[in-house]
Protein backbone atom coordinates (compact mmCIF):
# COMPACT_ATOMS: atom_id res chain seq x y z
CA UNK A 1 0.00 0.00 0.00
CA UNK A 2 1.29 3.44 -0.93
CA UNK A 3 -0.04 6.97 -0.68
CA UNK A 4 -0.59 8.13 -4.26
CA UNK A 5 -2.72 11.27 -4.00
CA UNK A 6 -3.55 14.15 -1.64
CA UNK A 7 -6.87 16.00 -1.81
CA UNK A 8 -7.14 19.38 -0.05
CA UNK A 9 -10.64 20.69 0.65
CA UNK A 10 -11.01 24.19 2.07
CA UNK A 11 -14.29 24.70 3.91
CA UNK A 12 -15.89 27.52 5.88
CA UNK A 13 -17.96 26.15 8.76
CA UNK A 14 -19.52 28.92 10.84
CA UNK A 15 -18.97 29.36 14.56
CA UNK A 16 -22.19 28.87 16.52
CA UNK A 17 -24.33 32.00 16.39
CA UNK A 18 -24.50 32.66 20.13
CA UNK A 19 -20.74 33.26 20.53
CA UNK A 20 -19.65 33.81 16.92
CA UNK A 21 -18.81 37.50 17.30
CA UNK A 22 -16.81 36.97 20.49
CA UNK A 23 -14.56 34.43 18.75
CA UNK A 24 -14.36 36.38 15.50
CA UNK A 25 -13.38 39.66 17.15
CA UNK A 26 -10.94 37.99 19.53
CA UNK A 27 -9.14 35.90 16.89
CA UNK A 28 -9.72 37.84 13.66
CA UNK A 29 -12.18 35.23 12.37
CA UNK A 30 -9.49 32.56 11.89
CA UNK A 31 -11.83 29.73 12.95
CA UNK A 32 -14.18 29.97 9.95
CA UNK A 33 -11.66 28.42 7.55
CA UNK A 34 -10.51 24.81 7.81
CA UNK A 35 -8.73 22.53 5.35
CA UNK A 36 -9.70 18.86 5.18
CA UNK A 37 -6.84 16.61 4.05
CA UNK A 38 -7.67 13.34 2.28
CA UNK A 39 -4.78 10.92 1.74
CA UNK A 40 -5.54 8.32 -0.95
CA UNK A 41 -3.75 5.02 -1.47
CA UNK A 42 -3.27 2.72 -4.45
CA UNK A 43 -5.57 0.24 -2.67
CA UNK A 44 -8.52 2.64 -2.73
CA UNK A 45 -8.43 3.68 0.92
CA UNK A 46 -8.84 7.26 2.13
CA UNK A 47 -7.41 8.73 5.34
CA UNK A 48 -8.82 11.92 6.88
CA UNK A 49 -7.10 14.81 8.60
CA UNK A 50 -7.66 18.56 8.99
CA UNK A 51 -6.00 21.84 9.90
CA UNK A 52 -7.43 25.19 10.90
CA UNK A 53 -6.98 27.76 8.14
CA UNK A 54 -5.32 27.31 4.76
CA UNK A 55 -2.40 24.83 4.45
CA UNK A 56 0.95 26.58 4.75
CA UNK A 57 4.03 25.78 2.68
CA UNK A 58 5.54 23.58 5.37
CA UNK A 59 2.47 21.35 5.37
CA UNK A 60 2.45 21.19 1.57
CA UNK A 61 6.11 20.14 1.59
CA UNK A 62 5.33 17.37 4.07
CA UNK A 63 2.41 16.19 1.96
CA UNK A 64 4.74 15.96 -1.04
CA UNK A 65 7.05 13.71 0.99
CA UNK A 66 4.19 11.31 1.75
CA UNK A 67 3.56 10.48 -1.90
CA UNK A 68 4.88 7.01 -2.74
CA UNK A 69 5.34 5.96 0.89
CA UNK A 70 3.54 3.38 3.01
CA UNK A 71 1.39 5.12 5.67
CA UNK A 72 2.86 2.95 8.44
CA UNK A 73 6.22 4.63 7.79
CA UNK A 74 4.83 7.69 9.57
CA UNK A 75 3.33 6.09 12.68
CA UNK A 76 4.47 7.97 15.81
CA UNK A 77 6.52 10.24 13.57
CA UNK A 78 7.98 13.49 14.84
CA UNK A 79 8.27 14.75 11.29
CA UNK A 80 4.61 15.44 10.59
CA UNK A 81 2.38 17.98 12.32
CA UNK A 82 -0.36 16.75 14.59
CA UNK A 83 -3.04 18.02 12.19
CA UNK A 84 -1.88 15.56 9.51
CA UNK A 85 -1.41 12.55 11.79
CA UNK A 86 -5.09 11.45 11.90
CA UNK A 87 -4.97 10.55 8.20
CA UNK A 88 -2.00 8.22 8.77
CA UNK A 89 -3.71 6.36 11.60
CA UNK A 90 -6.98 6.32 9.70
CA UNK A 91 -5.30 4.58 6.74
CA UNK A 92 -3.31 2.04 8.75
CA UNK A 93 -6.33 1.22 10.89
CA UNK A 94 -8.54 0.71 7.82
CA UNK A 95 -5.88 -1.39 6.07
CA UNK A 96 -5.78 -3.73 9.07
CA UNK A 97 -9.52 -3.60 9.78
CA UNK A 98 -8.97 -2.30 13.32
CA UNK A 99 -9.87 0.88 15.23
CA UNK A 100 -6.97 3.32 15.34
CA UNK A 101 -6.52 3.00 19.12
CA UNK A 102 -4.99 -0.47 18.56
CA UNK A 103 -2.02 1.34 16.98
CA UNK A 104 -1.28 2.99 20.33
CA UNK A 105 -1.81 -0.01 22.59
CA UNK A 106 -4.56 -1.97 24.32
CA UNK A 107 -7.72 0.01 25.02
CA UNK A 108 -7.99 1.09 28.66
CA UNK A 109 -11.23 3.11 28.39
CA UNK A 110 -14.23 3.38 26.08
CA UNK A 111 -15.33 6.88 27.10
CA UNK A 112 -13.05 9.93 26.89
CA UNK A 113 -13.42 13.04 29.08
CA UNK A 114 -13.64 16.22 26.99
CA UNK A 115 -13.89 19.95 27.54
CA UNK A 116 -15.69 22.90 26.03
CA UNK A 117 -13.43 25.82 25.06
CA UNK A 118 -13.94 29.57 24.66
CA UNK A 119 -12.34 33.00 24.87
CA UNK A 120 -12.46 35.51 27.73
CA UNK A 121 -15.56 37.72 27.72
CA UNK A 122 -17.63 39.87 30.07
CA UNK A 123 -18.96 38.10 33.19
CA UNK A 124 -22.46 37.90 31.71
CA UNK A 125 -21.16 36.36 28.49
CA UNK A 126 -19.02 33.86 30.43
CA UNK A 127 -22.13 32.78 32.32
CA UNK A 128 -23.86 32.17 28.98
CA UNK A 129 -20.86 30.09 27.83
CA UNK A 130 -21.23 27.87 30.90
CA UNK A 131 -24.97 27.51 30.34
CA UNK A 132 -24.46 26.50 26.70
CA UNK A 133 -21.57 24.14 27.49
CA UNK A 134 -23.56 22.36 30.19
CA UNK A 135 -26.54 22.05 27.84
CA UNK A 136 -24.27 20.25 25.34
CA UNK A 137 -23.31 17.75 28.04
CA UNK A 138 -19.96 19.18 29.14
CA UNK A 139 -18.75 19.20 32.72
CA UNK A 140 -15.56 21.21 32.04
CA UNK A 141 -14.92 24.48 30.22
CA UNK A 142 -11.49 25.92 29.41
CA UNK A 143 -10.79 29.55 28.60
CA UNK A 144 -7.82 31.88 28.41
CA UNK A 145 -8.01 34.51 31.10
CA UNK A 146 -7.36 38.05 29.91
CA UNK A 147 -5.90 41.13 31.58
CA UNK A 148 -8.91 43.05 30.28
CA UNK A 149 -11.38 41.05 32.39
CA UNK A 150 -11.59 40.51 36.12
CA UNK A 151 -11.42 36.75 36.64
CA UNK A 152 -13.18 36.88 40.02
CA UNK A 153 -16.15 38.74 38.53
CA UNK A 154 -16.24 36.18 35.71
CA UNK A 155 -16.12 33.29 38.19
CA UNK A 156 -18.94 34.69 40.30
CA UNK A 157 -21.12 34.96 37.20
CA UNK A 158 -20.22 31.43 36.05
CA UNK A 159 -20.81 29.99 39.52
CA UNK A 160 -24.31 31.45 39.55
CA UNK A 161 -25.38 29.36 36.53
CA UNK A 162 -23.08 26.32 36.70
CA UNK A 163 -24.68 22.94 37.39
CA UNK A 164 -23.36 21.04 40.37
CA UNK A 165 -19.99 19.48 39.51
CA UNK A 166 -19.27 21.74 36.53
CA UNK A 167 -15.66 23.02 36.55
CA UNK A 168 -13.66 25.84 34.98
CA UNK A 169 -10.17 25.36 33.54
CA UNK A 170 -8.29 28.68 33.77
CA UNK A 171 -5.45 29.11 31.26
CA UNK A 172 -3.45 32.06 32.57
CA UNK A 173 -1.03 32.62 29.73
CA UNK A 174 2.49 31.91 31.07
CA UNK A 175 2.93 35.47 32.36
CA UNK A 176 2.49 35.56 36.14
CA UNK A 177 4.53 35.46 39.32
CA UNK A 178 4.26 32.94 42.13
CA UNK A 179 2.83 35.63 44.41
CA UNK A 180 0.08 36.67 42.00
CA UNK A 181 -1.00 33.07 41.34
CA UNK A 182 -1.07 32.21 45.05
CA UNK A 183 -3.37 35.19 45.59
CA UNK A 184 -5.52 34.20 42.63
CA UNK A 185 -5.74 30.63 43.89
CA UNK A 186 -6.93 31.80 47.30
CA UNK A 187 -9.67 33.87 45.71
CA UNK A 188 -10.77 31.26 43.16
CA UNK A 189 -10.68 28.22 45.43
CA UNK A 190 -13.65 29.63 47.37
CA UNK A 191 -15.85 28.86 44.37
CA UNK A 192 -16.89 25.23 43.73
CA UNK A 193 -16.85 25.90 39.98
CA UNK A 194 -13.08 26.67 39.99
CA UNK A 195 -11.30 23.56 38.69
CA UNK A 196 -7.62 24.08 37.88
CA UNK A 197 -4.98 26.59 36.77
CA UNK A 198 -2.95 26.00 33.61
CA UNK A 199 0.32 27.72 32.59
CA UNK A 200 0.58 30.13 35.51
CA UNK A 201 4.31 30.89 35.11
CA UNK A 202 6.88 31.23 32.37
CA UNK A 203 7.65 27.87 30.83
CA UNK A 204 11.10 27.25 32.33
CA UNK A 205 10.40 28.47 35.89
CA UNK A 206 10.47 24.99 37.40
CA UNK A 207 11.29 26.30 40.88
CA UNK A 208 8.24 28.53 40.74
CA UNK A 209 6.02 25.68 39.59
CA UNK A 210 7.13 23.51 42.48
CA UNK A 211 6.39 26.35 44.91
CA UNK A 212 2.89 26.71 43.48
CA UNK A 213 2.19 23.03 44.05
CA UNK A 214 3.01 23.54 47.72
CA UNK A 215 1.02 26.75 48.16
CA UNK A 216 -2.07 26.37 45.92
CA UNK A 217 -5.35 24.59 46.57
CA UNK A 218 -6.30 24.25 42.90
CA UNK A 219 -4.32 21.78 40.78
CA UNK A 220 -1.55 23.25 38.62
CA UNK A 221 -1.28 22.08 35.00
CA UNK A 222 1.88 22.44 32.90
CA UNK A 223 1.49 22.83 29.13
CA UNK A 224 3.68 22.09 26.07
CA UNK A 225 6.27 19.87 27.81
CA UNK A 226 9.45 21.52 26.46
CA UNK A 227 11.42 18.66 28.05
CA UNK A 228 9.29 16.04 26.28
CA UNK A 229 7.45 15.06 29.45
CA UNK A 230 10.58 14.85 31.59
CA UNK A 231 9.13 17.72 33.63
CA UNK A 232 7.36 14.97 35.55
CA UNK A 233 10.70 14.03 37.19
CA UNK A 234 10.95 17.61 38.49
CA UNK A 235 7.47 17.35 40.01
CA UNK A 236 6.66 20.65 38.31
CA UNK A 237 2.87 20.22 38.24
CA UNK A 238 -0.08 18.18 39.42
CA UNK A 239 -0.97 17.31 35.82
CA UNK A 240 0.26 17.98 32.29
CA UNK A 241 -1.16 19.06 28.96
CA UNK A 242 0.28 17.95 25.63
CA UNK A 243 -0.87 20.76 23.38
CA UNK A 244 -0.45 20.49 19.60
CA UNK A 245 2.39 18.00 20.15
CA UNK A 246 3.33 15.62 17.36
CA UNK A 247 2.40 11.99 17.91
CA UNK A 248 5.94 10.84 18.65
CA UNK A 249 6.23 13.28 21.55
CA UNK A 250 2.75 12.36 22.80
CA UNK A 251 3.50 8.63 22.81
CA UNK A 252 6.82 9.08 24.62
CA UNK A 253 5.38 11.49 27.18
CA UNK A 254 2.37 9.25 27.81
CA UNK A 255 4.77 6.50 28.89
CA UNK A 256 6.55 8.85 31.26
CA UNK A 257 3.27 9.98 32.79
CA UNK A 258 2.13 6.39 33.24
CA UNK A 259 5.39 5.48 34.95
CA UNK A 260 5.05 8.44 37.30
CA UNK A 261 1.30 7.87 37.83
CA UNK A 262 0.54 11.48 36.87
CA UNK A 263 -2.54 12.43 34.81
CA UNK A 264 -2.45 14.37 31.55
CA UNK A 265 -4.68 15.77 28.82
CA UNK A 266 -4.20 16.70 25.18
CA UNK A 267 -5.17 19.85 23.30
CA UNK A 268 -5.49 19.67 19.53
CA UNK A 269 -7.67 22.26 17.83
CA UNK A 270 -10.01 21.09 15.08
CA UNK A 271 -13.36 19.56 14.27
CA UNK A 272 -14.70 16.03 14.54
CA UNK A 273 -11.79 14.49 12.61
CA UNK A 274 -9.35 15.89 15.18
CA UNK A 275 -11.65 14.92 18.01
CA UNK A 276 -11.86 11.32 16.81
CA UNK A 277 -8.08 11.04 16.70
CA UNK A 278 -7.76 12.45 20.22
CA UNK A 279 -10.33 9.88 21.40
CA UNK A 280 -8.30 6.99 19.95
CA UNK A 281 -5.08 8.21 21.60
CA UNK A 282 -6.75 8.75 24.97
CA UNK A 283 -8.39 5.33 24.76
CA UNK A 284 -4.99 3.62 24.95
CA UNK A 285 -2.99 5.93 27.26
CA UNK A 286 -3.39 4.89 30.88
CA UNK A 287 -3.00 8.37 32.41
CA UNK A 288 -4.93 10.37 29.77
CA UNK A 289 -7.66 10.78 32.36
CA UNK A 290 -8.26 14.54 32.20
CA UNK A 291 -10.63 16.48 29.94
CA UNK A 292 -9.21 16.68 26.41
CA UNK A 293 -9.61 19.93 24.48
CA UNK A 294 -10.33 20.10 20.74
CA UNK A 295 -12.82 22.90 20.17
CA UNK A 296 -14.95 20.62 17.98
CA UNK A 297 -18.19 22.09 19.35
CA UNK A 298 -17.32 25.64 18.25
CA UNK A 299 -18.84 25.08 14.82
CA UNK A 300 -22.48 24.78 13.79
CA UNK A 301 -21.69 22.15 11.16
CA UNK A 302 -18.90 19.72 10.26
CA UNK A 303 -17.55 17.68 7.37
CA UNK A 304 -18.42 14.21 8.68
CA UNK A 305 -21.63 12.23 8.61
CA UNK A 306 -21.92 11.84 12.39
CA UNK A 307 -20.64 14.07 15.20
CA UNK A 308 -19.90 12.95 18.76
CA UNK A 309 -22.53 13.26 21.48
CA UNK A 310 -21.23 14.45 24.86
CA UNK A 311 -22.63 12.34 27.68
CA UNK A 312 -21.70 13.34 31.22
CA UNK A 313 -18.65 15.20 29.91
CA UNK A 314 -17.44 12.20 27.85
CA UNK A 315 -17.52 10.95 24.26
CA UNK A 316 -17.51 7.29 23.20
CA UNK A 317 -14.46 5.90 21.38
CA UNK A 318 -15.32 4.68 17.84
CA UNK A 319 -15.02 0.93 17.31
CA UNK A 320 -15.03 0.76 13.50
CA UNK A 321 -11.78 0.61 11.46
CA UNK A 322 -9.49 3.62 11.35
CA UNK A 323 -10.82 6.77 12.99
CA UNK A 324 -14.34 5.39 12.75
CA UNK A 325 -15.80 8.43 10.99
CA UNK A 326 -16.83 9.07 7.40
CA UNK A 327 -16.51 12.15 5.22
CA UNK A 328 -19.81 13.72 4.19
CA UNK A 329 -19.23 14.95 0.63
CA UNK A 330 -22.54 16.82 0.61
CA UNK A 331 -21.50 18.71 3.73
CA UNK A 332 -18.12 19.41 2.14
CA UNK A 333 -19.79 20.94 -0.92
CA UNK A 334 -22.10 23.02 1.26
CA UNK A 335 -19.27 24.31 3.46
CA UNK A 336 -17.05 25.04 0.46
CA UNK A 337 -19.80 27.22 -0.97
CA UNK A 338 -20.09 29.20 2.26
CA UNK A 339 -17.88 32.21 2.95
CA UNK A 340 -16.59 33.29 6.35
CA UNK A 341 -19.08 35.57 8.04
CA UNK A 342 -17.86 39.15 7.77
CA UNK A 343 -16.55 40.65 11.00
CA UNK A 344 -18.81 43.28 12.50
CA UNK A 345 -17.26 46.72 12.72
CA UNK A 346 -16.64 47.20 16.41
CA UNK A 347 -14.26 48.78 18.87
CA UNK A 348 -12.93 46.97 21.91
CA UNK A 349 -13.97 49.10 24.89
CA UNK A 350 -11.91 48.70 28.06
CA UNK A 351 -13.36 50.20 31.24
CA UNK A 352 -11.14 50.50 34.32
CA UNK A 353 -12.72 51.43 37.65
CA UNK A 354 -9.84 53.75 38.51
CA UNK A 355 -8.94 54.90 35.02
CA UNK A 356 -10.33 56.22 31.75
CA UNK A 357 -12.21 54.30 29.09
CA UNK A 358 -9.86 52.97 26.40
CA UNK A 359 -10.77 52.02 22.83
CA UNK A 360 -8.90 49.84 20.35
CA UNK A 361 -9.58 47.97 17.16
CA UNK A 362 -9.92 44.17 17.37
CA UNK A 363 -8.63 41.51 17.32
CA UNK A 364 -7.76 41.35 21.00
CA UNK A 365 -5.47 38.33 20.54
CA UNK A 366 -3.09 40.25 18.26
CA UNK A 367 -3.23 43.64 19.92
CA UNK A 368 -0.95 44.22 22.96
CA UNK A 369 -3.74 45.92 24.91
CA UNK A 370 -2.72 44.23 28.14
CA UNK A 371 0.65 45.96 28.17
CA UNK A 372 0.58 48.32 31.11
CA UNK A 373 1.97 51.26 29.15
CA UNK A 374 -0.99 51.17 26.75
CA UNK A 375 -3.95 50.91 29.13
CA UNK A 376 -3.92 52.75 32.48
CA UNK A 377 -5.21 50.49 35.24
CA UNK A 378 -4.32 47.25 33.45
CA UNK A 379 -1.20 45.22 34.21
CA UNK A 380 0.02 42.00 35.76
CA UNK A 381 -2.55 39.75 37.37
CA UNK A 382 -6.16 39.02 36.61
CA UNK A 383 -7.89 40.68 39.55
CA UNK A 384 -7.75 44.28 38.31
CA UNK A 385 -11.08 46.09 38.37
CA UNK A 386 -11.47 46.14 34.63
CA UNK A 387 -13.92 44.85 32.05
CA UNK A 388 -13.92 44.81 28.25
CA UNK A 389 -16.78 44.61 25.79
CA UNK A 390 -17.42 45.75 22.20
CA UNK A 391 -19.01 48.91 20.90
CA UNK A 392 -20.58 48.09 17.55
CA UNK A 393 -20.75 50.74 14.85
CA UNK A 394 -23.92 52.71 15.55
CA UNK A 395 -23.41 55.24 12.78
CA UNK A 396 -22.53 58.01 15.20
CA UNK A 397 -19.90 60.65 14.57
CA UNK A 398 -18.21 59.69 17.85
CA UNK A 399 -17.79 56.06 16.79
CA UNK A 400 -16.42 57.15 13.41
CA UNK A 401 -13.92 59.48 15.10
CA UNK A 402 -12.72 56.86 17.58
CA UNK A 403 -12.51 54.22 14.86
CA UNK A 404 -10.26 56.46 12.80
CA UNK A 405 -8.03 57.33 15.74
CA UNK A 406 -7.83 53.70 16.91
CA UNK A 407 -6.32 52.79 13.57
CA UNK A 408 -3.09 54.33 14.88
CA UNK A 409 -3.16 52.70 18.32
CA UNK A 410 -5.19 52.58 21.52
CA UNK A 411 -7.27 55.68 22.26
CA UNK A 412 -7.77 56.99 25.79
CA UNK A 413 -11.03 58.88 25.95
Amino acid sequence: MKIVEVELLTVHPHIRAWNREAHALYHDNIWETRTVIVLKTDTGLEGLAEVVGEPDQSLKNTLDRLIGTHPATWLASREIVIGLAPAIYDLVGKANDIPAYHLFGPKVRSWIPVSHWTVSQTPARMAEEVRQAAEMGHTWMKYHTCHLHNVIDQTEAMQAVAPRGFKIHYDVNFDNTVESIVGLDRALSKYPVAGLIEDPLRTHDMTGYRLLRQKCVLPIVFHHAPLGGREVFLEAADAYMLGHADVGVTVAAAGLFEGANVPFMTQNVGGTITQAFVAHMAAAFEMATLHHVTGAWLWEDDVVSTRFDVVGGHIRVPETPGLGIALDRDAIARLQAQTPIQLPKALARITCQYGPVVYARPPISRNPLWVERDVPGVGDGYERLVDQDYWYDDGSARFADLWERAGKGVVIA
